[in-house]
């Protein structure tokens, strides 16, 4: 093909059922029909063995191919046609007279010269030696996919970045292996929602601290050990911060790696959710903000959205935002 040359080797064969209503071939339009009638046999299952290949070589161009193939079809028929059989050959073709020539006839495999290859040995293996090399394999994807479903309960999409990433799939196993030992852990906790919560903050938080847009990039937190990450998902999930104070959180961590509990005393992180002191905060939120009441009376339901933004953003993001929600429901109903 680099040359501007091709070379096509073209087999063919029939056999008696797909010749029932076959009539000679006479024309372009014949063939074209032959060759219909032969697909819709096959698909009947009009045929019940395959015919004897004859293989046409060295053709050199399409115009080539298909008129040797309506030679040869046009040839086989007539030797079915004749109750003879057709013999297992290398025909080529003559172009000049428009046929296919005889040039080697191959009707047993060893006439076509096969040996053994000298480099490569026979090789015979043992029952036992096939199980020993099976227990070698590693874990293929499809196997981990399958595990990871039915030990983790993960939706599709997380299960699948998890298996393309192999460091990271390990990563995962290490610290949800870690959740039950934290001192945090209740036995009452479901540990599905764990196992989520870890593979939102792994794929999702690590990924985008980690300044790197592509999880087949990812590069593990190594400063952030298993037991430490184990345990920040565990305090995220009992609310011991909230979502912003997470990341604030996972930050430092990432950066330090030092365990969270400690980061969480040192950068004051906790999650306020004293009622009482919640209660006076969006008490002044609601004075300084009488647009947004008006808002709210009116039916904007956006507008309480905006109050509890407004008290997270003078809490600094600690507040427990659904106590906030309630407090904010509770005192906006007596103004409406």
């Amino acid at each position: 093909m680099e040359k501007g040359q091709m070379r096509v080797e073209a087999n063919i064969s029939l056999v008696k059922a797909d010749l029932a209503n076959v009539s000679r071939i006479k024309s372009r339009e014949s063939f074209a029909n032959i060759s219909k009638g032969l697909a819709r046999n096959i698909s009947e299952g009009l045929a019940n063995k395959l015919g004897t290949k004859v293989e046409i070589k060295n053709l050199n161009s399409f115009k080539a191919v298909e008129r040797a193939l309506e030679y040869e079809i046009q040839r086989q028929t007539d030797i079915l046609d004749s109750d003879e059989e057709v013999i297992q050959e290398t025909r080529g073709w003559d172009d000049k007279r428009q046929r296919t020539i005889s040039q080697r006839k191959k009707e047993e495999a060893h006439d076509y010269r096969y040996f053994p290859e000298p480099d490569l040995p026979p090789l015979r293996f043992t029952e036992k030696y096939i199980k020993k090399i099976a227990l070698e394999i590693p874990e293929l994807p499809n196997q981990k996919r399958k595990r990871f479903k039915k030990e983790y309960n993960l939706p599709e999409h997380d299960i699948e970045i998890l298996v393309r990433n192999k460091e990271l799939a390990n990563y995962f196993e290490n610290v949800v292996s870690e959740i039950p030992l934290t001192e945090e852990f209740e036995k009452n906790i479901p540990v599905n929602k764990l196992y989520k919560l870890t593979a939102n903050y792994l794929i999702t938080e690590i990924l985008g601290i980690s300044g790197d847009s592509e999880i087949s990039h990812f590069v593990l937190p190594k400063k952030i050990t298993a037991e430490n990450f184990a345990e920040f998902i565990v305090l995220v999930y009992k609310g011991a911060v909230s979502s912003t104070g997470a990341q604030r959180l996972l930050k430092e961590m990432f950066i330090t790696g030092d365990d969270p509990t400690h980061i969480i005393q040192e950068k004051d992180l906790s999650q306020l959710s004293d009622r009482s002191r919640l209660e006076e905060i969006v008490k002044k939120v609601i004075e300084n903000n009488s647009q947004a009441i008006d808002d709210y009376k009116k039916g904007k339901q956006n507008a309480l959205q905006f109050l509890i933004g407004k008290t997270m953003k003078e809490t600094k993001g600690k507040a427990n935002p659904q106590i906030v929600k309630e407090i904010l429901e509770e005192k906006l109903k007596n103004k409406v």
